[in-house]
């Protein structure tokens, strides 16, 4: 899992990163954007974007190339990253529903079409923190900033491990 401990502390330099007057759009925003398929200035929303980036960061910090079982993510939508995922090898591992085992590194996709990755484990209260793009103080999925979020375990709809 040396690959996610990198997309995570790539992740956690890049909380406060916010977008430019609420456009989708900005230098480090279309950064993220330009690791996807769609236009990167062009305005849509980018939290899946934003894990796209961090894969693809962590991917070159570490040395890892793409492979045929082995692909990094270009999907903008959250729960393409699903789809992503099974189109994977062994190196990625998806639990649909997560079944409460979320580790740092997972790359969790909420129920509400956004996507983060989990900073930690499930606490007692059932709780997972994240770090996640284009989202706020109020939780969401629109809000043009990378910030840490603390969510309920219940609104995680998946959970992709990469293993590698």
């Amino acid at each position: 899992m040396k690959l996610a401990q990198k997309m995570l502390e790539l992740a956690r330099k890049e909380i406060g990163v916010t977008e430019v007057n609420g456009t989708n759009c900005g230098p480090r925003v279309n950064e993220y954007k330009a690791t996807t398929w769609l236009p990167a200035t062009k305005s849509w929303p980018w939290c899946a974007a934003f894990i796209c980036w961090l894969v693809k960061m962590a991917m070159d910090a570490e040395g890892v190339k793409e492979t045929k079982t082995f692909r990094r993510p270009r999907t903008a939508g959250a729960f393409d990253f699903e789809n992503w995922s099974l189109s994977q090898g062994s190196e990625t591992n998806t639990k649909k529903p997560h079944r409460n085992d979320i580790l740092p590194g997972d790359i969790v996709i909420f129920k509400f079409s956004h996507i983060g990755i989990a900073e930690t484990a499930m606490d007692k209260a059932g709780n997972v923190t994240c770090i996640e793009g284009n989202t706020d103080g109020a939780g969401s999925r629109e809000g043009g900033a990378v910030l840490r979020k603390k969510r309920r375990a219940d609104q995680i709809r998946s959970r992709i491990r990469i293993l590698i």
